[in-house]
């Protein structure tokens, strides 16, 4: 059985910043099989918003306050295929973000 990183939208999964780089990356992993869920691309878009959030509202600033949202780049790493209206919406969140600064890259993973 797969673990349901999708189904817990409030979270962010991973945070991480390269030694010397100033880029934070926030990684939303989207494990195989998760895409079958009924409701993934839904599901898709509230994690999202809840990075997107993270971000522009402030709380990143608390953890991290040398964090600026035009150095931040959320990486939505799918580790099976994803339907293409989830990656509609990659490309949609993808322009509405980069209005604000943060970036978003989708990687499909082996």
């Amino acid at each position: 059985m797969c673990s349901t990183v999708l189904a817990t939208t409030s979270e962010i999964d991973l945070i991480e910043k390269a030694p010397g780089e100033r880029e934070l990356r926030l990684y939303l992993e989207v494990e195989r099989g998760e895409w079958l869920f009924p409701r993934a691309v839904w599901l898709l878009q509230e994690k999202l918003n809840a990075y997107a959030s993270f971000i522009l509202d402030g709380k990143m600033k608390e953890m991290y306050p040398w964090a600026d949202p035009r150095a931040v780049r959320i990486v939505l790493r799918s580790r099976g295929q994803a339907p293409a209206d989830a990656l509609r919406l990659v490309e949609l969140v993808r322009d509405t973000l980069a209005k604000e600064g943060p970036q978003l890259s989708f990687e499909q993973a082996t």
